[in-house]
């Protein structure tokens, strides 16, 4: 982690670690986080405003926009697991700590009301939003990016999400299905061994994290159909960023298996009906209700 003495009267600037989107450009001087504002910034700050106003304390309040394209946030105190992962991150108790943490956010989003004509992002955004209408009801506000390095954890358990740059309005279903991507993760063992979560049971995995979050047996089903759309979402969205130059993406693609995402879709393929016999197994709670 570098560091930077700021000025003499005041606190050192501290560069924070990450995610890839916004590597190296996020930053903290006492208790506020400066980044580059996303473009819907002065909607998203309004929101999250509502939210911790409303009692919900699991996300940064906004402080202020910048003028130089960047924004400021309340820094929010913890531990955020980033890569090489350690073993506290890929445990059990953190995978169902963060999916307690995702259904307590869209419990409390779902109180507050979704701004209308708002041009949000679309990198990672529900294909049935963006705005919740009278055929489309119970959308709230999806972080889309739900993962390890977006989770900060306090004494084991996840307290709040930060960087909400590909929220969008959506189905929980489809934040859920984002977080278990990320958390299980749904990918080839191979895969997960290579990018630092081996070892992991992602069969088992992903129902602690849905019975952590709480869907029941129709949601369940559904779950399993978003997992090809999110390989594809995910697929074009590196591919967009790397036929801009961006150098980050471009070196994250040089050190990936090149066949990644077919691997990923033949093993969901084949493994569907593993995945939905333990998603849909009975519980011993339940067999004594």
């Amino acid at each position: 982690m570098a560091y930077d003495t700021g000025n003499a009267d005041g606190p050192e600037v501290e560069i924070l670690e990450g995610g890839l989107a916004n590597l190296g450009k996020v930053s903290r001087r006492g208790e506020a986080v400066r980044r580059p504002a996303p473009p819907h910034a002065a909607t998203l700050h309004a929101y999250l405003g509502a939210l911790v106003e409303d009692g919900f304390d699991g996300v940064p309040r906004p402080l202020r926009l910048l003028e130089d394209g960047y924004e400021e946030l309340g820094f929010v105190s913890g531990d955020v697991g980033v890569t090489p992962y350690p073993d506290w991150v890929l445990s059990d108790h953190a995978l169902a700590s963060a999916a307690r943490l995702l259904r307590r956010m869209h419990d409390a989003s779902a109180h507050v009301p979704l701004p209308e004509n708002v041009q949000w992002p679309t990198e990672f955004a529900d294909p049935v939003g963006p705005e919740p209408s009278a055929s489309r009801p119970g959308l709230v506000l999806c972080h889309n990016d739900f993962c390890p390095e977006n989770v900060v954890f306090r004494d084991g358990e996840a307290v709040a999400a930060i960087d909400f740059d590909f929220a969008a309005p959506g189905r929980p279903l489809w934040d859920l299905a984002w977080a278990a991507w990320y958390w299980v993760p749904m990918v080839p063992p191979r895969v997960a061994e290579v990018e630092g979560q081996g070892g992991l049971d992602p069969v088992r995995r992903l129902r602690l994290l849905a019975d952590a979050y709480g869907i029941g047996e129709a949601d369940r089903c559904a779950l399993l159909d978003l997992f090809p759309q999110l390989v594809e979402t995910t697929r074009g969205f590196i591919a967009g960023r790397v036929a801009a130059g961006d150098p980050v993406f471009t070196r994250v693609v040089a050190e990936r298996d090149p066949r990644r995402w077919e691997l990923c879709l033949a093993w969901l393929a084949e493994n569907r009906d593993r995945f939905r016999g333990a998603l849909l197994a009975e519980r011993p709670s339940d067999a004594g209700a």
